[in-house]
């Protein structure tokens, strides 16, 4: 559009058929804690899907804001029925036309002098609902993403960083029937790594910590949130990798 400005969009369709789960699942899914049950009646899916992406770029600026709308016709989707078997959730293969819209949309800073500070934030947002304007099941909440980089090097390593991230994660209220709602919740990253000269060669350290506050929380899709089980506390990670 002008000289700094990019502008995309794209218009796509097609098709899919249901594959074997969908049609002929009949039992308990041993990694979900689901007992799921197939549709015979399946037909293929069709969608046709519009989307439009903005972009403002130049030297120390990133803005973007991607927006799409996904109409699709028998919409295959996995949905809870209410029931238990075996002491597991029932969720059937249910097929219905449907629509998915939503989009990504942040910014990246990185001011001159500071060539080495990087500032960047993204929103993330989905809303899946059927043709009676009910709402889709397993669709993820909104989110978050705030993440402030450093990047430097000295005489003695190089290609060096550290970085602290912060996500939000909303409360996820549209909700089909059978499903409960899910609670918000907020994640601190940090990390450092550099490269450094062993033996001549490449040695590449890091260290990085998810979940720093240990919060509790089920994130909207975990597959074992039926049974109450939370997703990973705190969690420390050490990297070397050392290239000959």
């Amino acid at each position: 559009l002008f000289k700094k400005v990019t502008a995309r969009l794209n218009l796509a369709s097609g098709f899919r058929a249901p594959n074997l789960a969908e049609l002929a699942s009949d039992g308990t899914h041993e990694g979900t804690n689901r007992y799921e049950i197939g549709n015979l009646d399946l037909n293929n899916e069709q969608n046709l899907q519009i989307d439009l992406a903005l972009e403002y770029k130049n030297e120390h600026v990133e803005v973007f804001a991607n927006a799409f709308y996904n109409s699709i016709s028998d919409y295959i989707f996995l949905n809870p029925d209410g029931n238990l078997i075996d002491g597991n959730p029932v969720y059937v293969y249910l097929q219905d036309n449907a629509r998915l819209y939503g989009g990504e949309f942040g910014f990246h800073f990185h001011p001159h002098p500071l060539d080495w500070l990087h500032i960047e934030t993204s929103f993330e947002t989905v809303t899946g609902q059927l043709e009676d304007d009910s709402y889709l099941p397993l669709i993820p909440a909104n989110s978050l993403h705030n993440t402030v980089r450093v990047e430097f090097e000295k005489d003695w390593f190089k290609q060096g960083y550290a970085f602290v991230k912060y996500s939000s994660t909303f409360d996820q209220n549209n909700v089909s029937a059978f499903e409960t709602p899910t609670a918000a919740y907020n994640l601190l990253s940090a990390g450092f790594g550099c490269t450094v000269k062993a033996f001549k060669n490449d040695l590449e350290v890091s260290i990085s910590a998810t979940n720093i506050t240990d919060e509790k929380y089920i994130n909207h899709l975990s597959r074992l949130k039926a049974d109450g089980i939370l997703n990973m506390g705190r969690n420390i990670s050490f990297g070397l990798n050392y290239t000959l």
